[in-house]
This record gives structure tokens, sequence and C-alpha cells, in this order.
């Protein structure tokens, strides 16, 4: 753990092998371009959440001016389909979100594994 050092501006733990890392993933200029299925489901997520709080909100407002009950029932429905719409919204946000996260986490578990196989393959023909 020699090679880890403390940024003092950050305050976070950082080492070489990190740094390199970034550096070789920022190389791969790879964007995410219109086919990111993360992005485009992090989207859709946020816009159904978006959408199904405006209907419930909608719905509870009118519920609470209507006199009849049938209106007023209706109105309850329509809140809760809204809430049921917002709800997946989330689901599909957390779960792209999640495996866009998961994907960088498991890019740099081979990137390690690679050099840790390097090290030893170097150290073996050393002997």
């Amino acid at each position: 753990m020699s090679d880890l050092k403390t940024d003092a501006s950050a305050g976070e733990l950082s080492s070489p092998r990190l740094a390199q890392f970034q550096e070789e993933v920022g190389k791969l200029k790879v964007s995410g371009g219109g086919a990111n299925p993360e992005r485009l489901g992090a989207q859709w997520g946020i816009g159904l959440t978006i959408l199904g709080f405006v209907i419930a909100a909608i719905s509870y407002i009118s519920a609470r001016q209507d006199t009849q009950f049938e209106f007023i029932q209706r109105d309850s429905i329509a809140a809760m389909i809204g809430v049921g719409i917002a709800i997946i919204g989330i689901a599909i946000w957390v779960r792209n979100s999640i495996t866009r996260y998961l994907r960088y986490w498991i890019i740099r578990l081979v990137y390690e594994q690679r050099e840790q196989t390097e090290l030893l393959i170097k150290a073996l023909k050393e002997k």
C-alpha cells in the first residue's frame, strides 16, 4: 500500500494505478451516443416519474374539488395509477443507474486483473 497517497485538496484516496486506469478509459473516447441503453433508460425513468407524479397531483386536486362519489372514486383511481407510473419510473431509473455503475466496476476489475497477471508473469520470469 505504499503507492497510496492522500490528496489533501479532494480528501480522497488515490493511487497511480487508478489515475492510469482513468487516463486509459479517457483515451478510448467512447461516447454513449444514442445507443446507450442505460442513459436512455434513466431518461425514460425520470420522465415516467415526473409524469406519474403530475397525474397523481392533478387527480388528487380534482378529487378534492368534486362532490359526487363517482367522480371522487374516478380521480382516486387515476391518482393511484399516477403513483404506480411514478414507481415504475423510479424502478427503471434505479435499474439503469446501477447497471451503469456496475459496468464501470467490471471494467476496472478486468483492468486490475490484467495488471496483476502481468506483475505475476514478470515475477515468475525473474526467478
